[in-house]
């Protein structure tokens, strides 16, 4: 396991919101991530009103509360996925965390509209359980084992 740096410069465990309302996707999500070479401690949502009451409710004084990577949905109940990442990039004090919309739909619109949100990235949903286990864990792996953050405060 790979243990990455905080952003008080200490290391701690990284956190990965998935959003994910369907109990069978939130259970392929759990799998991908419990196989990735990075150590996270996975918190799911259930709702789009659910993850944007949680992740508006983070306290900016406490940035090591903030997540490291955000999975999701974007077919979800109450608020749509698209609504949760525009709140996430104009109403929450980390607006530059890694948002990767994992969605069943190849719709070029909601592609399209999920970059223009400022999605980080668009994935889209393996039909086969394997392969979607599989694509979780790259997509952990990358988002959290690789990519260098912004500095906090920047």
């Amino acid at each position: 396991m790979i243990t990455m740096p905080d952003r008080a410069g200490g290391t701690s465990v990284s956190r990965v919101f998935a959003i994910e309302d369907n109990p069978a996707d939130a259970r392929l999500v759990r799998e991908g991530i419990n196989d990735a070479a990075v150590e996270v401690d996975i918190q799911v949502i259930h709702s789009g009103q659910q993850a944007i009451d949680r992740l508006t409710a983070i306290d900016s004084s406490e940035p090591n509360a903030y997540p490291d990577l955000i999975l999701l949905d974007l077919n979800l109940p109450g608020k749509s996925g698209f609504e949760v990442l525009s709140t996430v990039r104009n109403e929450t004090t980390f607006p530059d965390i890694p948002v990767v919309a994992v969605s069943s739909s190849e719709n070029p619109e909601d592609v399209k509209r999920a970059y223009e949100l400022s999605a980080s990235a668009y994935v889209t949903k393996p039909a086969d359980p394997d392969e979607y286990i599989r694509m979780i864990n790259a997509t952990v792996e990358f988002w959290v084992g690789n990519v260098t953050p912004l500095p906090n405060g920047d």
